[in-house]
């Protein structure tokens, strides 16, 4: 398995647009803090105002999952792979590992840039605290923990779906298209507002305001999505033909 992880990290970390994609994330998180120093805000302000954002990574998992699996079903190469005696099993838990060092990779660089450039551009004020910094950087943890499973999700769906365009049309229904169907659903019955929240998506959005009953609640979901994806993924990988 340590083979297959290597030889994926090869591969994705000798593509330019993933170095480009790093490259406009840095510039976001730099112009962000540039923007808040316009105005004169602290420190605390850029930092805390983040979390509103943490469901938005979940949008770009998908194009991670395409450097590491979903490529191969367009270049045919998984069959190849597969009649060198490696076991399914092996692969796709190799896949879904290699695209979290993948994204790992590109989060920790985007986040250095951003703190990083945070410190240099801006003033603590009042706000600025250990106990800030602790809170900010456990719900960015939690929300990591989410984008883990919403790889998981899109591993298996780029196993199950072999052309890339729908493989990224079903990531973008299956995260998003039920908890806007519930969230009518809940005007209805407040019960559907409890099963939304089981949601990835729903998670990721209330993470920013999250008590730390409901981020424990978070870890959780995160949890039962990865161990529902991978062992789905396992056994539908392992039944399928491979063309």
């Amino acid at each position: 398995m340590l083979k297959l992880i290597k030889a994926d990290l090869y591969k994705s970390f000798h593509r330019m647009y993933l170095y480009i994609f790093t490259c406009v994330m840095c510039a976001f998180a730099i112009l962000y803090n540039v923007i808040v120093a316009s105005a004169n805000a602290p420190l605390e302000a850029a930092f805390g105002s983040v979390v509103i954002f943490l469901a938005f990574p979940l949008f770009l998992v998908v194009m991670f999952v395409d450097i590491v699996t979903a490529e191969e079903n367009k270049e045919h190469t998984m069959k190849n792979t597969i009649s060198f005696g490696i076991s399914r099993s092996k692969l796709f838990i190799a896949k879904n590992i290699s695209t979290v060092l993948v994204a790992a990779a590109v989060a920790a660089v985007t986040l250095a840039v951003f703190f990083g450039s945070g410190f240099l551009l801006l003033v603590p004020g009042k706000g600025y605290t250990p106990a800030f910094m602790s809170d900010l950087l456990l719900r960015i943890s939690i929300a990591l923990l989410l984008y883990v499973a919403a790889i998981t999700l899109g591993t298996l769906l780029a196993i199950v779906i072999k052309r890339n365009a729908m493989f990224t049309f079903a990531y973008f229904g299956i995260l998003v298209v039920p908890s806007l169907i519930l969230k009518l659903l809940s005007l209805v019955n407040p019960i559907f507002g409890n099963a939304r929240n089981a949601l990835l998506y729903s998670q990721a959005q209330i993470l920013a305001q999250a008590t730390p009953a409901e981020m424990l609640m978070a870890v959780w979901i995160a949890l039962a999505h990865i161990v529902v994806f991978v062992v789905l993924g396992l056994i539908l990988f392992n039944r399928q033909e491979i063309n």
